[in-house]
């Protein structure tokens, strides 16, 4: 995408801000709950997909379609080894797409991507850094029925306009959460801790707040001094809990991976 494609595709973002605006302030007929449920039956029944991942898969039953994920960890904890596992069995019945904007293609293909039975099913993107062109692909995609997206990482996504390094994550982390519940995707986004927080030994995204807010789920890679792995789920809005797990073995991957239906309506005991 050429710097006037970019500056047209920003000003026509601009365009569709103010006819939502435009829209909001006409006096419009509110939704009740009916009518909004009456819209979600009418939708296809949401589901959850298994990721072939053994301990997320048995404590989450997989990732549900509108997810916001976050992956986060000390350098070389596994954070892209973990999402590429993912992926890849993801990939092995659902096409998808990996922004590979942190390791080099000869290295992805020859110790990450090893497994070619995936090749037409996996899109890798390695030159769109930019906030606006990753936007314009996932929505290309997703037009195609695609629902999985994983970016490494939020570092390396850049911004049309100048900001400050907090506004621009709170930028970026929005923008991928909006588009999860728009388009009913998942993206996973591998995400930084700071150095105060990884020595004081707390659980925090690096930058804006706002992507611990904006996460459905939000899981940390820790590395103790003898190399062992545990894996974290800080958050998860879908669940309603928050759970740890040793991942030291790496032996990440169960069955081939299959497709599930997420219940919205389950019998559940009264309190």
């Amino acid at each position: 995408m050429t710097k006037e494609e970019l500056i047209q595709a920003f000003e026509d973002k601009i365009k569709e801000y103010q006819q939502d605006i435009i829209e909001l302030s006409e006096d419009k007929k509110l939704e009740t709950l009916a009518d909004v449920r009456a819209r979600v039956k009418s939708k296809p029944q949401a589901i959850k997909y298994k990721t072939g991942h053994r301990v997320i898969d048995y404590k989450m039953g997989g990732f549900s379609e509108g997810s916001f994920i976050n992956v986060a960890g000390v350098n070389f904890s596994g954070k892209t080894t973990l999402v590429l596992d993912i992926i890849q069995n993801i990939s092995n019945h659902n096409r998808a797409v990996f922004f590979s904007f942190e390791m080099y293609e000869n290295l992805l293909i020859s110790n990450k991507l090893v497994d070619s039975s995936i090749d037409n099913n996996l899109v890798i993107v390695q030159d769109k850094y930019d906030l606006l062109q990753i936007e314009a692909i996932i929505r290309n995609e997703a037009e195609k029925g695609v629902k999985f997206f994983a970016i490494d990482s939020m570092m390396k996504i850049k911004t049309n306009v100048k900001q400050q390094d907090y506004q621009k994550v709170s930028t970026i982390s929005s923008t991928l959460a909006r588009l999860t519940q728009e388009l009913g995707i998942i993206i996973l986004l591998i995400n930084q801790m700071a150095l105060t927080d990884i020595r004081e030994k707390r659980l925090e995204f690096k930058g804006s707040g706002d992507v611990s807010y904006d996460s459905d789920v939000s899981l940390f890679i820790t590395v103790d001094d003898d190399e062992n792995r545990t894996l974290h789920c800080k958050k998860d809005r879908i669940n309603e809990r928050t759970w740890t797990e040793d991942i030291t073995d790496r032996k990440f991957k169960d069955q081939q991976p299959v497709v599930v239906e997420y219940r919205t309506e389950v019998d559940m005991p009264l309190l």
